[in-house]
């Protein structure tokens, strides 16, 4: 059977793609020699200025291709994109095993892929990679990627992941390391399982590794209210927040004197649920982690005061309701508050609870279309409501549950507007666009 390529899905008039000839469902199968798997590969061996394409016709006739890039970049293109690939664990806490019955089919997929660990900051495991995809991942530097380790004993790691045997993650990491790629790590934290001295086991373990391994980002476990973890698994509690806390203070002394960095980051989360201080911007050293809620509340309070202080006039009559997760409410309503004070606004701000997923799930990416209309329906929502934007999906548009921000504004009868994903964007959307 022929080895498939790259299909070619359009192709730019007047680029170099169109002066070869190439058109839609063409196959690109090698440049220089070398297969062509995904758009990953294609954009790294189309870097040099001269290379040979070799391609495939619906007929399936073949040709090779001298092509010129010397004064160009890129074939001008689009390809089809690439199947992701899934993961073959079984983790004690997978939250894919916790979706409420009726959950669309999209949010079911386990995916594993370096590709997209590269492209999104997608956490991988490692498990499902052999040795080709480790040297192609250093051939083409794809770097950072973003590793899911949870421990560092084997067997622990084992059980975690729900394998049948460990896994070889020390020789992969030393293979990526060695190789100049940079690692973020995450630890998904299960209380009576990687706690303790198992975390510090691994922190420790970790370490070796930098600065080939970046950071360590520290992760309570999610537990909905469906499928079987909520009956084997504990949640995270306040005194287990302030616990670890304590536990990682000096842990994250020392590295700071060795390297000039914490290393290891705790979820906002934690310090939330204990009522702790949130600690200062210069204790994330850069914000590495930030996707993974390692610091964003406090970068969103430091940048909306900053934002706020800029800001001297907003056209009068500002009325609208702001909605969030329970974790985030008490610190957007601050926030907001100030916001009313100086600027003469009368924006209020609702809490959306998460009856989709569960009331233990606070975080607001997670939120339902049906959550935030259970939290906003007949309640004077004045003339617009603002809802987080990560809570809609980039791709579709759409909440975890299908529903759209266009449907909740018709059932609402208002106008509902996603946050935007920047301080910028945030404050253009209150001061100028509504």
């Amino acid at each position: 059977m022929a080895k498939p390529g790259i299909k070619i899905l359009e192709v730019a008039k007047d680029s170099p793609g169109y002066r070869l000839g190439l058109a839609p469902g063409d196959e690109i199968l090698e440049i220089q020699g070398h297969p062509v798997p995904d758009e990953l590969a294609l954009k790294f061996y189309l870097a040099d200025d001269f290379v040979e394409i070799r391609i495939r016709k619906p007929s399936g006739l073949q040709a090779r291709l001298p092509v010129d890039l010397s004064k160009v970049r890129g074939l001008g293109i689009k390809v089809a994109e690439f199947r992701t690939r899934r993961c073959n664990n079984s983790c004690l806490f997978c939250f894919v095993d916790q979706l409420p019955p009726g959950a669309r089919a999209g949010l079911r997929v386990k995916d594993d892929d370096y590709r997209l660990s590269f492209l999104h900051g997608n956490y991988i495991t490692l498990t499902n990679l052999n040795e080709a995809e480790l040297d192609r991942i250093i051939e083409h530097h794809l770097s950072p990627l973003y590793v899911s380790i949870h421990a560092t004993d084997p067997e622990l790691r084992r059980q975690i992941l729900g394998r049948k045997k460990p896994d070889d993650l020390e020789r992969k990491l030393k293979k990526l390391v060695a190789g100049g790629i940079q690692i973020n790590a995450q630890v998904v934290l299960v209380p009576g399982y990687n706690d303790g001295k198992n975390l510090k086991r691994t922190l420790q373990d970790l370490f070796q590794y930098y600065p080939g391994i970046i950071s360590v980002a520290i992760v309570p476990l999610g537990l909905s209210d469906h499928g079987t973890p909520k009956d084997r698994l504990t949640p995270v509690s306040p005194s287990y927040s302030r616990k670890l806390i304590s536990q990682m203070a000096p842990l994250q002394n020392r590295f700071r004197q060795k390297v000039e960095c914490a290393f290891a980051y705790l979820a906002d989360e934690f310090y939330i649920q204990a009522g702790a201080p949130l600690p200062p911007a210069g204790h994330y050293d850069g914000f590495s982690q930030i996707e993974d809620g390692v610091g964003m509340t406090r970068r969103f309070l430091d940048e909306f005061a900053g934002e706020l202080g800029r800001r001297r006039r907003l056209r009068p009559h500002l009325r609208g309701t702001l909605v969030t997760a329970s974790l985030f409410h008490p610190f957007l309503k601050e926030c907001i508050d100030r916001f009313n004070s100086k600027l003469k606004a009368q924006l209020s701000v609702l809490r959306a609870d998460n009856h989709y997923l569960g009331k233990r799930i606070t975080v607001a990416g997670l939120l339902s279309g049906q959550d935030f209309l259970a939290s906003l329906e007949g309640k004077d929502l004045r003339d617009f409501v603002v809802i987080p934007n990560e809570a809609v999906s980039q791709g579709e548009g759409i909440f975890l549950d299908d529903l759209s921000p266009e449907e909740l504004s018709r059932k609402l009868g208002k106008p509902v507007y996603p946050s935007g994903r920047t301080m910028h964007e945030f404050f253009e959307l209150l001061c100028d666009r509504l």
